[in-house]
């Protein structure tokens, strides 16, 4: 027999849990039933799911648990579904004495844990849920993840001032000392004020809560509804808005995983908070005075004397924040790709052939133009014209985006609005990667066209990696790259992210090859919002790839149950579909298209595509406004996107391989972005209460460069109309042999 301390997970075994009985395994358990989520979460970190047959339904945003029997209860679990599931081990973390009793009465074998309340009490039970099982090794790393996690979390917290935290469950019940949110509270960097009034989850008076007066709320709703209501109201977390929502499976649940996400999105949030306070102290810039001095990217010293009335934008993500920030009746003049913007039409479009014209900037009599990731030598020009121009650097990622939006808000007297705007996007970006935390990461590619792909430092990359997948192309360069087909086929995405909801990209060569176009995976996002860093693009493209990730993995998963019965009828399927790519004219004009007029970086079809999808805030109308690349029939295309079950309005025109009808016709108009790969891809490539019984969740729930094209108008390369000039004549020499 072995022992409790033995690693070698062999079996027999002869283990004593917490209700004094002795256990015994006489082989590795293959059939395993959970009582509590923490423990299907614990048998998920450490690779023992397929073994499940039995999970409570508060386990169900684990991925798989739709195919294991629910054996819960109005209160409890149902002795009678728990022996229904044949289990060779039942696991009963922090279950009643009782309820284990009426389940070993039916000849089963159940290990009881007592109650975890703390890193080291997890740490055991991972452990011993390793060594029931047979996966020592495996909870052995997970509990050295989870270590280490702590760790960094306390060392990036311990210069920071710990500021009074509360939990409230509703009705008055808040989680107080001796409990695990408590433990993860302090971790985190912040004072449980409940901790210092009881233990477990007692129920305070408001007049306590008061008292206490908590400088944080958590909470797991993203809109921290609990801080409207007294006494929370007039707390100073409620006067000062400040709360940081938490996934409530994490928050609840004392396993491995639930300590590491916990801990460092609480720990994120304090620092952030603390680092808008400091700045605050520094600089006034929150109560929005003027006049105003600030330097912008070029060094140059801005100085506005009053609220600007009048707004120029030079690039979509610029006039998308200000329509975020509610500034929009004040912006004068916007570049054509904005024209997804409700109310654009009334505006000036200052674009020209290539970026914007000075001429008709200068037109809108602005008091204020707002340049993000222009070219030095443009904004040298509007300055030339006695205007005052603020530019942007480009931005890469959230924290970039963050300061922007700050100092945009700042710009145009509206800083509360920019604030709020931020939290909303800093919590979305917190749900999304706590939605992603337990997905396989696919490898995942966001081609442009002509073997051009987004790479590292890019805002896509960020948009990939929040979104819960891994760019396979980051690895190979930063910006935005050309890549041989052998390279592509060497990366091998599983997942191809495409603009347009046909994913056509992925009946061509050499992406029909990769998993991803042998297996018809790919997600559709919204080309606006993909392609412009600003708030709104954040929101709606990381929640919608999460989504698309986490659909796409559900019907693998399904995918895996029945290949074997249909693996025939989808090679013909892969045959017949070959056939259809060697005489499809269509996908030849594509692909001549591609060659000709759109360069790996031409991704104005994108930045014009101006549809606005289900997620691109529910506008679902066909936009009519016009392209920037073709004049092709618009056609309204209702089949349900990869990212969602609304059926949308969509632009069949393929977006960064759309060149259908628009190799000549329409290549100057194509040509004015058809080298902008330097930063983001398209426009911006530019820019490319709970009641009571919630306290019982313990027992249950478980207690770059400057040369970078901002909007798909303009181009900042070096001889950028050389390079234009020089594809077009070599894309019609080869458009001649393929017709």
């Amino acid at each position: 027999m072995q022992t409790a301390g033995n690693n070698t997970c062999e079996f027999p075994l002869n283990v004593t849990d917490a209700t004094g009985t002795e256990i015994t395994l006489d082989e590795q358990p293959d059939r395993i039933t959970t009582t509590n989520p923490s423990a299907a979460q614990t048998l998920w970190e450490i690779g023992a799911q397929d073994r499940v047959v039995g999970v409570t339904e508060f386990a169900g945003y684990l991925n798989g648990t739709d195919s294991k029997t629910n054996v819960s209860a109005e209160f409890g679990v149902s002795v009678e579904k728990v022996v229904a599931t044949d289990p060779d081990l039942v696991l009963a973390p922090n279950a009643s004495t009782d309820q284990v009793a009426d389940l070993r009465a039916q000849n089963l074998t159940v290990y009881h844990f007592p109650a975890a309340t703390d890193i080291d009490d997890i740490a055991a039970k991972t452990e011993r849920t390793g060594r029931l099982v047979g996966s020592c090794e495996t909870a052995a790393e997970v509990n050295t993840e989870m270590n280490q996690t702590v760790e960094d979390v306390e060392s990036q917290t311990a210069e920071l001032d710990r500021l009074d935290t509360l939990y409230p469950l509703g009705g008055g019940f808040v989680a107080a000392d001796s409990t695990f949110t408590n433990e993860i509270m302090k971790i985190a960097g912040t004072t449980n004020v409940a901790a210092s009034e009881a233990n477990g989850y007692p129920q305070l008076s408001d007049e306590v809560i008061l008292k206490t007066d908590p400088e944080i709320i958590l909470v797991t709703d993203t809109e921290g509804a609990i801080l409207d209501r007294e006494p929370y109201a007039s707390t100073t977390a409620g006067a000062e808005d400040n709360y940081v929502v938490m996934n409530t499976n994490y928050l609840n649940q004392p396993a491995p995983r639930s300590v590491i996400e916990s801990t460092k999105t609480l720990a994120a949030a304090v620092e952030d908070l603390q680092a808008n306070k400091t700045e605050e102290t520094v600089n006034s810039s929150d109560t929005c005075g003027l006049p105003l001095t600030v330097t912008d990217a070029t060094g140059t010293e801005i100085t506005i004397d009053e609220q600007p009335d009048r707004i120029t934008t030079t690039n979509p993500s610029a006039a998308q924040t200000l329509w975020e920030l509610g500034a929009q009746n004040r912006v004068v003049g916007v570049t054509e790709f904005a024209g997804y913007l409700n109310g654009t039409a009334s505006k000036t479009n200052v674009s020209a052939e290539f970026g914007v014209s000075v001429e008709k900037v200068v037109a809108t009599n602005p008091d204020l133009v707002l340049a993000p990731n222009a070219s030095a030598g443009q904004v040298a020009d509007l300055r030339a014209q006695n205007l005052t121009v603020y530019h942007f650097p480009a931005a890469t990622d959230v924290g970039d985006i963050a300061a922007k939006t700050e100092r945009t808000g700042r710009l145009v007297g509206n800083c509360e609005t920019a604030a709020e705007v931020n939290t909303e996007m800093n919590q979305t970006v917190e749900n999304v990667e706590n939605q992603t935390a337990d997905f396989d990461r696919p490898d995942a590619l966001y081609p442009l066209g002509g073997g051009y792909v987004a790479a590292d430092n890019t805002f896509i990359n960020e948009i990939m990696q929040i979104g819960g997948t891994t760019n396979v192309a980051a690895s190979e360069a930063d910006g935005y790259p050309q890549l041989s087909d052998e390279v592509i086929l060497q990366t091998n995405p599983e997942l191809i992210v495409v603009t347009d909801s046909e994913a056509s990209i992925l009946e061509r060569q050499p992406y029909a090859s990769t998993n991803a176009g042998e297996n018809g995976n790919y997600v559709v996002l919204n080309n606006n919002y993909l392609n412009q860093p600003a708030p709104r693009s954040v929101i709606e493209s990381t929640k919608t790839l999460a989504n698309g990730v986490e659909e796409l993995q559900s019907e693998d998963a399904k995918d895996d149950r029945s290949r074997t019965d249909e693996s025939s009828g989808s090679s013909s399927d892969d045959d017949d579909r070959n056939e259809e790519d060697e005489q499809d004219e269509v996908v030849d004009a594509n692909k001549t298209a591609v060659d000709t007029n759109e360069t790996a970086v031409d991704t104005n079809e994108t930045a014009v595509d101006e549809n606005e999808t289900a997620v691109d805030e529910n506008e679902t109308a066909v936009d009519e406004n016009e392209t920037a690349v073709d004049t092709n029939e618009t056609a309204v295309d209702t089949n349900e996107t990869a990212v969602d079950t609304n059926e949308t309005a969509v632009d069949e025109n393929e977006t960064v391989v759309n060149g259908n009808q628009t190799a000549t016709d329409t290549s100057s108009k194509e040509s004015t972005t058809s080298a902008e790969p330097n930063d983001t891809s398209n426009q911006e490539g530019n820019e490319t209460e709970t009641s009571n019984d919630v306290v019982n969740q313990e027992t249950e729930q478980d207690g770059g460069p400057s040369n970078t094209t901002d909007d798909g108008t303009e181009s900042e390369v070096p001889g950028f109309g050389i390079v234009v000039t020089v594809l077009v004549i070599l894309g019609f020499a080869y458009l001649s042999p393929q017709r």
